[in-house]
């Protein structure tokens, strides 16, 4: 079964990768002391970039020699060289459930943005309707997988790379959310193999459910099922030789965890043995976050995740808190969390482009399939359409929020669109791109028209855009939004672009 972990965060969030992030435009561009504006997006952040940029190779040392003497945590490890304490001990402080459950279904929300994508016919080939006899279908592709093989009929690249990957990537959402494990770095101890084993648990049970779960591609992209057809070994359809496909096998179950079990370690030894040697002796901060971010991609995933920078790490906090107390005795306490607890709503015109129609996977073809077709004419008639738009965003998390979205066009037909699901941006200056993933549904109707001349139809959307700040809580957005929808024989891509004010609160 598919893991587009990689490519799905390349297609939906590369625009917002949260190189550079500045302060939040909640915060205007006034000569107010920074410390005063209580709207900032990690404020400690900010404070980790000063401290890191002023110390030496000599000064990082001598602080961490002074942390090893002043700690008493029996699972730090003294061969290491690098000991992080924290004022308050994280064993007195229990594993963050809440923040790892969410960064763990943002992620899976991603995951199955990009798959939905490229199976759309499957979600909607129940009468149009995603999710349409679930149980049945459930039912029918847990026996398929119990009489799978090994393999699921998939390029390689998916079971033995973009599995591990999606494994690495869930380990650290576990680590970076266990205050016993986020500081450990790697090393031949009982407290840094048993952490990563319990991020391996953690990544277990997700590639669990992605593969076989209540939300997996079992049940979203319906493999297994009798209502999609097994391929040949090539992955064409029908099946015509004696070895089928039906896409979903052993496979996947096993590499997921030991994979990226794998993968995790090689990221700790190489973030161990050249990141931090090049941190010893160099004090560019460019060329830190480079290697950092080449060395550790999964982990700089984990990190947006978690809202911080792609080439965070923990040891910066625990070095800029022990500069803080030194210099102005600041406790870990006044340094502010990195939940946000704001959103905008947007109100826009929209312009929807001309209807693109093209064939879904079918048995028999009609045409070759994904080849242009002629639209239907509904679909013809939902072209160049104008109207209105309306969204609302609420973040939950530093990068990301949830989004409810709503729009009207009219002209040769009237389509309504109701749309929920995620967006990711982070602010540059006086500038926020953003990336959304959305599903709902898409109601289309002829004008004058009976009954018959309307249609209600699934539909995802994936969009980019900008918000230009004009004033604190004024902003300018242009989006621009590729929406498809259709049913299971048909399917509709239109480009929606939209423009107006967003309003913070």
């Amino acid at each position: 079964m598919h893991s587009y972990s990689v490519a799905a965060a390349v297609v939906l969030f590369l625009p917002t990768a949260c190189f550079s992030q500045l302060p939040s435009f909640r915060c205007d561009s006034s000569k107010s002391a920074l410390e005063d504006c209580t709207f900032l997006t990690q404020f400690e952040t900010v404070r980790d970039q000063i401290f890191t940029s002023q110390r030496s190779s000599f000064d990082r040392s001598l602080l961490l020699a002074e942390s090893s003497e002043s700690t008493t945590d029996t699972y730090n490890d003294p061969a290491s060289g690098r000991t992080p304490a924290a004022s308050v001990s994280p064993q007195e402080e229990g594993f963050h459930w809440r923040r790892a459950l969410t960064e763990s279904f943002t992620f899976l929300v991603i995951e199955q943005v990009y798959v939905v994508r490229t199976d759309f016919t499957w979600v909607v080939s129940e009468n149009g309707i995603p999710f349409n006899h679930y149980w049945r279908d459930y039912k029918q592709s847990l026996s398929s997988w119990n009489n799978a093989g090994w393999g699921a009929g998939e390029d390689p690249l998916y079971n033995y790379v973009g599995h591990p990957i999606q494994g690495a990537l869930t380990s650290f959402i576990e680590i970076q959310n266990d205050p016993k494990s986020e500081n450990l770095e790697y090393s031949n101890t009982k407290a840094y193999w048993r952490s990563r084993l319990k991020a391996t648990i953690w990544n277990t049970v997700y590639s669990t459910q992605w593969s076989m779960g209540p939300l997996s591609e079992m049940t979203v992209e319906k493999y297994g099922t009798k209502d999609r057809a097994p391929t040949n070994a090539n992955g064409s359809y029908p099946c015509n030789t004696n070895t089928c496909y039906s896409g979903v096998g052993k496979v996947n179950i096993v590499m997921t965890p030991v994979g990226g079990f794998g993968w995790m370690l090689a990221e700790d030894v190489l973030d161990k043995e050249i990141a931090e040697r090049v941190e010893d002796h160099t004090q560019n901060r460019l060329l830190i976050d480079t290697v950092r971010t080449a060395l550790n991609p999964i982990r700089g995933g984990a990190n947006i995740l978690h809202g911080k920078r792609v080439w965070y790490r923990a040891r910066d906090d625990h070095e800029m808190r022990l500069l803080s107390q030194q210099e102005t005795a600041v406790s870990t306490s006044e340094i502010p969390k990195p939940v946000p607890n704001h959103g905008d709503v947007f109100f826009g015109y929209s312009h929807l482009g001309a209807s693109n129609c093209e064939e879904p996977y079918a048995v028999p073809y009609t045409v070759a399939p994904g080849a242009a077709i002629v639209c239907d004419p509904l679909s013809a008639k939902a072209s160049n359409l104008g109207g209105w738009n309306v969204a609302v965003e609420k973040k939950y998390l530093r990068y990301f929020g949830t989004v409810a979205d709503f729009s009207r066009q009219c002209g040769g037909a009237k389509q309504s669109n109701f749309l929920f699901g995620v967006r990711g941006g982070a602010s540059i200056g006086r500038f926020r791109p953003f990336a959304q993933g959305l599903f709902g549904a898409v109601h289309g109707r002829e004008f004058g028209s009976a009954a018959s001349g309307s249609v209600t139809s699934f539909a995802e959307d994936l969009g980019v855009g900008v918000d230009s700040r004009l004033m604190r809580l004024l902003s300018w957005r242009v989006q621009v939004d590729e929406l498809k929808t259709g049913l299971s024989d048909f399917q509709r891509y239109n480009v929606r672009v939209s423009s107006g004010l967003a309003i913070r609160f």
